[in-house]
Formats: structure tokens, C-alpha cells, sequence
């Protein structure tokens, strides 16, 4: 049916350089034309009944076009079957030659999956750190519940560190009188101790009064995060307009049972509260365990990623560090932003993450590990539990969207690092 030849231009690189036989050509050809004599109308003839010279006349430059696609897309498939590739890239056609008598003729690029030659990967040696709960740690459990049942009360004292403010600022450059957008708002709630605020911000408002109003002038360090003020002199105008102090309930047996019906006492929460964070601890030790793994695992292993595979990992990263930055508010004309640079800084990340999938994934393979429909369906159902979102309509679209085959990769490779963790030799961390 088709002459194929396939050349290794680089390791993860293949050119294929494919002939299509006239028969073929000639036979495809006819298909295309008998489908449109049942298909179109021309005035004149029945439709079925047109000679095959007037579809000719008519649609003669299309046919060689839909005979070309076909036979590209044909051609291309079958030298992939015939060789056992792996492709991992969008093909590349080059040098499409026009038919002739012997039939037509095409070159494509593609890049396949790197040969990796695994190297050990069971017992591998990572370390265990062990890991507790502080009184501290249940102090700021404690903390973050009083706080989430707090009620605010209005207060005409002066602001300090807890209370929940109002406030309008507006900031320009002394030296210019342009505004500085990235400290200028109005009705802006925070509450004070936070470190919502900028500290020049809040060291101002701290002290104020209800409807009081203040100007301060202050000169920013030339490194300071925002790159609006650094190393400029900003003059600030703050009007507070209110300020509620924060009323945390007070830690006893009746706020307990507030919160769970099943706890009696405040020593329940305490324990609850004990019980959750060593969960909480225990899995952040095998997240940990498992970049560990991970990272001596990719150090291990030295092979050629396919470039248009990291290219669009890069372009993944890129794509949501700006979406991320947009939303809150940052600059992004500044020359840290640039595309060039956004790739320079993403694009170790990629190859990172590049190379760990491939790596699993021919781990997955020789241990025979898989992921079934039904584990696809019970993350998507989580995450569907999660978001509040109907679990069809989120499968559907990621189904729609071509995301099931990204969804069984990540689980995927989830799977494989439980699998190296199971096997790997733990070592007490001295």
C-alpha cells in the first residue's frame, strides 16, 4: 500500500519519508469522486448521475486537494503502525511533492517517546524525618476556629493591630505627581496584623481615628517587591472611615459543642484538633518522601526530551503564572515579564517535569501498573465534589476538551511514586 522508511534524526527525533503507490493514488482518487457524485447538486443531472467528467470540471483542483490530505494523513498513520512509534508531537510534513506517473511522494518529522534505559529504581534510599504536634501548632488551630467565629463591633478608639479597618488611600510620586495605581484604592478592608498590608500602609493607619485622614510621605527601598514604588519617594493620603474591633469567643465547653455537636468538652476539640494535624503532618512527610525519591531518581537517569514537548509544558507554566498575575494586579509590562525571560525562568521547571513523566510512565509500564476508567471517574468525581460542580457535566467536558488521557497521566504517575515509596529504604534523618 505505501513505501515507508523511517530515519533517527536525533534520539527523540524521527524523519519518515513515504511513497504512495499510483494504484493508490488513482483508487483514492475514484472514492473521493464517486462520494460527491451521491453528495452535490449540478443543474442539469440527477443527483447519482453525473458523469465523472463534469465533477472533474467542477471540482477538479478540490479532489487533488482531498486526495492529497487523505493520503498524507493515511500514509503518515501507516508508517507509525508499521514501525511501532510512540509519537508525542504533532507530525511535520515536509517536501509534499505534486502527483505524477508514479504516484506521490511526501517527508515527515515527528518527535517519539525517549528510549530510556532504567537504571534501579526499587530501594532507593530517602530519609524520614520524624514529624509531631506542638502546642504551638494547637494554639494556632485554636486561633484560626476563634477567629472564623468572631463577630465585629464598631469602634471610635484608635485603630490597632486585629481590628478590622476601611480605608481609602490614594499614592503618587513626589518627584512626578503621576499616580501610583499599585497603592491607590478605595473602600479597601483588611484587618490590621495580617500582613495584608504594605508596613509603611499600616504602621500609618494603626493610631488613626474614625474619619480621620493622614498624609505621610515615604521613600522605598530600591528593592522593594513592588516595582511601582522601589526606590521612589510616594506620598500616601489615607482617609479611614471605620473600624470594628474583632470579639473572638471565648475557649469553653458551650463554643466547643458550637462547633461539633459531638464534642462535649474543650479537651474533644483539643484532641480533634491533635488528631488532625498529625494526619495532616504524616502526609506532608510522604510528600515530601516522594520529592526526595523523585529528585534522585531524575538524577539518575540522563536521556533526550522531545523539545516540542518541553516547549509546551513551557508555555503551559507561562500561561498560568500570568493568568495567576493578572488577577492580582501585577505589571506585567515590566521587563522581568517579558516572554523571553518567562521562558528562561519556566523552562527548568518543564524539563523537570518533562523528564519525571516519561520516566514514570516507563516505570508504569515495566511493572505493569495502570489506571482504570473507574479510578479516572473517582478523581473526577472528587474534584467535581470539591468545586460544587455536577460530576457529568465536569466529565463531559473534560472528555470534550481531549483532558482524559492528561487526567490517567497524572494518576498515573501518582501511582508509580506510591509504588517506588513502598519499595524505597527509609533511613531515620539524624
Amino acid at each position: 500500500m505505501f513505501e515507508v522508511k523511517v530515519e533517527k534524526v536525533q534520539p527523540s527525533k524521527r524523519k519518515m519519508f513515504i511513497k504512495v503507490p499510483i494504484q493508490k493514488v488513482q483508487k483514492t482518487k475514484e472514492d473521493i469522486i464517486n462520494h460527491l457524485k451521491k453528495t452535490v447538486n449540478i443543474k442539469g443531472f440527477r443527483k447519482g448521475k453525473i458523469p465523472k467528467e463534469i465533477i472533474l470540471k467542477n471540482y477538479g483542483k478540490d479532489i487533488d486537494e482531498d486526495v492529497k490530505r487523505d493520503l498524507l494523513e493515511e500514509g503518515y498513520r501507516f508508517c507509525i503502525s508499521e514501525n511501532n512509534l510512540s509519537v508525542v508531537s504533532d507530525p511535520v510534513f515536509l517536501n509534499v511533492k505534486d502527483f505524477n506517473e508514479e504516484g506521490f511522494y511526501f517527508e515527515v518529522e515527528v518527535e517519539v517517546k525517549p528510549d530510556i534505559e532504567l537504571k534501579d529504581y526499587k530501594g532507593i534510599k530517602i530519609s524520614q524525618k520524624p514529624y509531631e504536634v506542638t502546642q504551638e501548632d494547637i494554639d494556632k488551630s485554636i486561633k484560626q476556629l476563634k477567629s472564623a467565629f468572631s463577630s465585629l463591633e464598631d469602634s471610635h478608639e484608635q485603630a490597632k493591630p486585629n481590628d478590622v479597618v476601611v480605608f481609602d488611600i490614594k499614592a503618587k510620586d513626589v518627584q512626578t505627581g503621576v499616580e501610583i495605581k499599585d497603592l491607590t484604592g478605595k473602600d479597601l478592608y483588611v484587618q490590621l496584623g495580617t500582613n495584608q498590608l504594605i508596613t509603611e500602609v499600616e504602621n500609618a493607619i494603626v493610631g488613626m481615628k474614625e474619619n480621620e485622614e493622614k498624609t505621610i510621605t515615604v521613600t522605598f527601598p530600591a528593592e522593594h517587591s513592588i516595582k511601582s514604588i522601589a526606590g521612589k519617594q510616594i506620598e500616601l493620603s489615607i482617609t479611614l472611615k471605620s473600624i470594628k474591633k474583632v470579639i473572638e469567643p471565648e475557649l469553653n465547653d458551650e463554643f466547643v459543642q458550637k462547633i461539633n455537636k459531638d464534642f462535649k468538652t474543650v479537651n474533644d476539640l483539643i484532641e480533634d484538633i491533635k488528631k488532625r494535624l498529625l494526619e495532616n503532618k504524616r502526609l506532608q512527610e510522604i510528600e515530601r518522601q516522594k520529592e526526595e525519591l523523585l529528585e534522585k531518581l531524575l538524577d539518575a537517569h540522563d536521556f533526550e526530551l522531545p523539545q516540542t514537548v518541553v516547549s509546551k509544558e513551557t508555555s503551559n507554566l507561562i500561561m498560568d503564572f500570568v493568568k495567576d498575575a493578572y488577577y492580582r494586579g501585577i505589571d506585567l509590562k515590566q521587563e522581568e515579564y517579558k516572554p523571553a525571560k518567562l521562558r528562561e525562568r519556566f523552562e527548568p521547571e518543564a524539563i523537570k517535569r518533562v523528564k519525571a513523566t516519561f520516566l514514570l510512565l516507563e516505570i508504569a509500564d515495566k511493572e505493569n501498573i495502570d489506571v482504570s476508567g473507574e479510578e479516572i471517574r473517582n478523581a473526577i468525581e472528587k474534584e467535581a465534589n470539591i468545586s460544587g460542580k455536577n460530576f457529568e457535566q465536569l466529565y463531559k467536558e473534560y472528555e470534550e476538551k481531549g483532558m482524559l488521557p492528561l487526567i490517567k497521566v497524572d494518576l498515573l504517575s501518582d501511582k508509580v511514586l506510591d509504588f517506588l515509596l513502598e519499595n524505597a529504604v527509609k533511613e531515620e534523618a539524624v
